[in-house]
């Protein structure tokens, strides 16, 4: 389905890997960096620093665990490079061996008019990433700082995905709750259904839980 697709993460397991993550999970992530920059290679422009990364796994583990401390993971990249990082970063949380980030899924999705709803009843304005927590929807990466004043340009490189914490988990349930009568008002049942059968309970699962909410964009 076009729209979002709803997980989640255990937040302490992934705060574990960023801030002291073990040999295994350096190689896990590198691995996925490393096909990245296998498969971008031709994209990557003469200059670019990512263009210099070591290919092997092994190479790679220091650089990314020197990143993985940085407080911006993305600022410093060319958009092939955010492109490769991010692919990362989603892999290794939904493909770790023994479910190492708690990766579960919560949601098979909802569609865009759901949130597009909740936007509107906040006045926030369609695809720019601004200080508030609906328009991080599916497009606000962990440690990723967004120019508030740039168009998401979908013919470029745009976040596919975005990670919550649990603390963001409780303060978008109350500003959805907030946006309910438009949502209610519309007149679209397939969005006052997603509202009310996957949106709404899956945030409130993962309030709960003290999870970490992870969407994907769905194209």
């Amino acid at each position: 389905m076009a729209g979002y697709a709803l997980y989640s993460l255990d937040w302490e397991k992934f705060q574990r890997f960023v801030n002291s993550p073990t040999r295994e999970q350096l190689l896990a992530f590198s691995e996925i960096i490393s096909d990245g920059l296998d498969e971008y290679d031709e994209e990557l422009e003469e200059g670019d620093p990512v263009a210099d990364w070591p290919s092997e796994p092994e190479m790679l583990c220091d650089l990314v665990k020197q990143r993985l401390t940085m407080p911006d993971w993305y600022g410093d990249l060319s958009d092939t490079g955010k492109r490769i990082w991010e692919w990362a970063v989603f892999g290794f949380c939904m493909n770790t061996n023994d479910k190492e980030m708690g990766f579960e899924v919560e949601s098979d999705g909802i569609y865009w008019d759901v949130i597009e709803l909740a936007q509107k009843h906040h006045k926030l304005p369609q695809n720019y990433i601004t200080d508030h927590l609906l328009t991080h929807f599916g497009h606000r990466l962990y440690r990723y700082h967004p120019d508030p004043e740039k168009r998401l340009a979908f013919d470029g490189w745009v976040p596919y995905h975005s990670m919550h914490t649990p603390e963001e988990v409780q303060q978008m349930i109350e500003a959805l709750n907030v946006a309910r009568p438009t949502i209610e008002a519309s007149g679209d049942e397939d969005a006052l259904r997603d509202y009310e059968e996957e949106l709404m309970p899956a945030l409130d699962k993962i309030a709960d839980r003290g999870r970490m909410l992870f969407i994907q964009l769905d194209t």
